[in-house]
């Protein structure tokens, strides 16, 4: 399992067993290295020390977006489908072609704030839950700084269930920034804190009316704790009051830039958007609303990583800044 630790301004985390420091999260500069990309029409080619624009990908609330083809290769496909929850797109049930399904959660069993109590890193549970619900979910404990640490995981203040959303709800008490990092619980999976090599991964979600201080960084993080050298997926990532970015970190990296960036024109808090990587031997794709933002092909990460629903503070988080994460559904896939 990992924590947050020390201070980036993407994601940081630690193992708990042995205490190893690592660095995550992302930022676009000079340093980062070019990639050749397959993106939208209407986005700009990414050049070296440039971020690749998505331009006007996104899809109307409450149409359903397809999974569109990366440079991976992955084709256009419509699963089966549950009925239209919250945000108006039903969650995809079932295979599609090149991804087996292996976790499907709409949200359907209620837990209240407090539920999400007695997490464990160890063990990966939280023994707060009711058990369907500890079966696919644990969060990072209650007291780890994030990781600016500004603020502290709290899930049994900040994650509930009702409605048929996850809720997250970042905020202040008693001058101490609660933040969270639900985490899923991947079947079968390979890897030593519970991660898979390659898998297709979606999220569909609607951050509501931020105020400056807190971000997302939704990561693939590597099970070995090996950051530079084993890569890391960030996807979305920014600020809640900014745009909607992606980074791929390279195998065998050198450095915390040694990373493919994408930014798109697209607000987090624009309304209901759906996030899928996909992540194959060959490619990571970076899909917002049926439209691919971005792909990198070169030194693509190949250890295990396990799925990190991370939203903390943004350096500086006034008291008075709130925000309130919606989670619709999510769905993890393995590769046929």
């Amino acid at each position: 399992m990992s924590r947050p630790l020390t201070t980036r301004r993407g994601a940081s985390l630690v193992a708990a067993a042995a205490v190893v420091l690592a660095a995550v999260g992302c930022a676009g500069d000079a340093a980062t290295e070019a990639a050749t990309v397959a993106l939208p029409a209407n986005a700009a080619t990414k050049a070296a020390g440039t971020t690749a624009m998505a331009g006007t990908g996104t899809k109307a609330v409450g149409t359903t977006a397809t999974a569109g083809t990366g440079a991976s290769g992955s084709p256009s496909a419509a699963p089966s489908q549950t009925p239209a929850g919250p945000s108006g797109q039903p969650m995809p049930v079932g295979d599609i072609p090149g991804w087996h399904q292996i976790f499907a959660d709409d949200f359907l069993t209620d837990v209240p704030v407090g539920g999400f109590s007695g997490c464990d890193p160890v063990r990966r549970i939280c023994s707060g839950l009711p058990s369907d619900v500890a079966s696919k979910w644990w969060a990072y404990p209650d007291g780890w700084p994030d990781t600016d640490q500004q603020g502290i995981y709290t899930p049994s203040k900040t994650i509930s269930i009702s409605d048929g959303m996850m809720r997250l709800d970042l905020h202040t008490e008693n001058g101490v920034h609660m933040v969270a990092a639900p985490l899923p619980k991947i079947p079968g999976a390979s890897g030593s804190e519970g991660g898979q090599v390659y898998g297709r991964y979606a999220i569909r979600f609607l951050v509501e009316q931020p105020t400056p201080g807190y971000k997302v960084a939704w990561l693939l993080w590597p099970d070995s704790e090996n950051f530079p050298e084993d890569g890391e997926i960030d996807f979305p990532e920014g600020n809640l009051v900014g745009v909607i970015n992606a980074y791929m970190h390279h195998m065998n990296g050198t450095s915390d830039m040694d990373q493919d960036a994408y930014q798109t024109s697209v607000r987090i808090s624009s309304g209901w958007h759906t996030a899928v990587i996909e992540w194959t031997a060959q490619a990571v794709d970076f899909l917002l609303d049926g439209a691919t933002i971005g792909t990198s092909t070169s030194r693509v990460p190949s250890t295990p990583m396990h799925w990190v629903i991370q939203s903390e503070t943004d350096g500086v988080t006034p008291d008075s800044s709130t925000a309130v994460i919606l989670i619709d559904w999510v769905a993890i896939y393995r590769p046929d």
